[in-house]
């Protein structure tokens, strides 16, 4: 059954795994090539007609953003990346336990010799190597960005292994956050809104933070504080030394939340399907 339970959780996400990893590969070395496009130059004297929010909002400064390794950092923070990791996030994590009853397989599950703590750490493992496999594919992406436009002699691929690394982690965080509400609920649409309106809380909390300088301390209230791979390209001599950090409480929370989703789903009853 656990070979079963292997198969029918891959099988679940294979396409949307497939899809999302081309789409990291794909924007990685379109905004390379594009990059390669604007001249520095003129990039410069636009940055510096900018207001000092805009700097603020980016988490670094724009004399880096200015220079060839600042402006590809920021593919990792762009939206498009960004809705890559928080659809692969949401969508298996609500999946997991209460997509699972609202579509009346869960009782299908149990009713076989499985553990309920298998159904999650298997969901849990697919997901993270699913969440792996995407940052992979955003570096392979640079990488093959940067040989196609002839720029391996001028930016190092490796300064942005820390930011691929950075976007695994808060992957793997939203995953498991997503798991934990979905082991409280019976239905995913609610796991899905519970999601949604959390991470805009710690979105907005992470932008006041750092448009208002009186503020900043509320950096420390959201785990999106943690989320700094721009800052991880631009700044290789300490690079290692921040990712450990940032990777170390976005994977160590990602943790607990599994954990705590094992404990309330092998101790609650499932509620027959509507």
């Amino acid at each position: 059954m656990n070979r079963a339970l292997w198969s029918k959780t891959i099988g679940d996400a294979r396409l949307l795994l497939a899809a999302l990893v081309v789409l990291m590969f794909g924007f990685q070395w379109l905004f390379v090539w594009l990059s390669s496009l604007v001249e520095l130059g003129a990039l410069a004297m636009f940055l510096q007609a900018l207001p000092g929010e805009f700097q603020s909002l980016l988490g670094m400064s724009l004399s880096k953003v200015a220079t060839p390794t600042g402006r590809l950092a920021l593919a990792y923070i762009d939206p498009v990346v960004i809705f890559a990791t928080v659809v692969w996030g949401f969508a298996r994590g609500s999946d997991c336990i209460s997509g699972e009853i609202g579509r009346g397989t869960m009782e299908l599950l149990l009713a076989q010799p499985v553990r309920r703590s298998s159904i999650v750490a298997v969901q849990a493992a697919v997901t993270a190597a699913g969440a792996a496999l995407m940052a992979a594919a955003a570096w392979l992406g640079t990488y093959q960005g940067l040989w196609a436009v002839g720029w391996l002699d001028h930016v190092e691929p490796r300064h942005f292994i820390p930011s691929a690394a950075n976007l695994f982690a808060i992957t793997f965080f939203l995953a498991a956050a997503s798991t934990l509400v979905s082991s409280c609920d019976s239905q995913r649409w609610r796991t899905l809104g519970i999601m949604g309106a959390f991470y805009i809380i710690e979105l907005l909390i992470k932008i006041v933070a750092r448009l208002a300088p009186k503020l900043d301390w509320l950096m420390y209230c959201t785990v999106l504080g943690a989320f700094e791979p721009q800052n991880l390209a631009v700044e290789p001599d300490r690079a290692w030394q921040l990712s450990l950090r940032y990777d170390g409480t976005l994977i160590g929370l990602g943790l607990l939340c599994y954990v705590l989703a094992t404990i309330i789903f092998c101790r609650r009853d499932v509620p027959a399907p509507l």
